[in-house]
């Protein structure tokens, strides 16, 4: 499985490879690769659709911040109470909190390095955020959280981001992974293609 997930990574798993030893999947859920208008006509319709897409790190190109930004790495454990904010004020339903955002430096895949902002260095606030794992047994890296903030979207924020966390990966990763919702009215898979993630594997998760 490793060497095929290595070759194939968007259409041999759902999640990034450490996930998979890491977390059991709850009971209940079916996790299917949408690969066939049988499946997509009878079980898209009644799960949610997350797009995966790689990046082959061939060539990347540098993160350009608009005048007034900057990026700001994450001082932990101070910010993780902003942390858990930002992601919840970006996404419906979700509750971070502090020790959950704690919880993620636990894991094997933590590099401090790979948890940035955008900061807003007129107001002296945070804008945007990224989080990126790097997996070294496989130098993957993957990008787990891209939020920027409702009243900073339009402007070439999340495109930086994601470029810069592609460029902090370039010198360890020899390939970097993403998902996210098909449907998402954000339209994030139109951003992570537009820094040059390709692919068109969709999973399906039914309940």
């Amino acid at each position: 499985m490793r060497d095929q997930y290595i070759q194939n990574p968007c259409e041999t798993m759902a999640t990034a490879y450490w996930k998979d030893a890491h977390f059991k999947k709850p009971e209940g859920i079916a996790i299917t690769l949408e690969n066939n208008n049988h499946l997509r006509d009878n079980v898209s319709a009644s799960g949610t659709r997350y797009f995966r897409l790689m990046h082959d790190m061939a060539q990347v190109r540098a993160s350009l911040l608009p005048e007034g930004y900057s990026f700001r790495a994450a001082d932990l454990p101070k910010d993780a109470a902003c942390i858990a904010d930002i992601i919840n004020r970006c996404y419906d339903g979700y509750a971070q909190t502090e020790a959950s955002v704690l919880s993620w430096t636990h894991y094997p895949v933590f590099n401090n390095d790979l948890w940035v902002f955008v900061w807003d260095t007129v107001h002296d606030v945070p804008a945007a955020l990224g989080i990126a794992d790097f997996d070294a047994d496989i130098k993957e890296g993957s990008l787990e959280w891209i939020q920027v903030l409702l009243d900073y979207r339009g402007h070439g924020l999340g495109e930086a981001v994601v470029l810069e966390l592609l460029n902090r990966l370039a010198s360890c990763a020899d390939f970097v992974t993403v998902s996210g919702e098909v449907d998402n009215h954000t339209s994030p898979e139109r951003l992570y293609r537009k820094c040059g993630f390709t692919g068109s594997a969709v999973w399906v998760v039914t309940r």
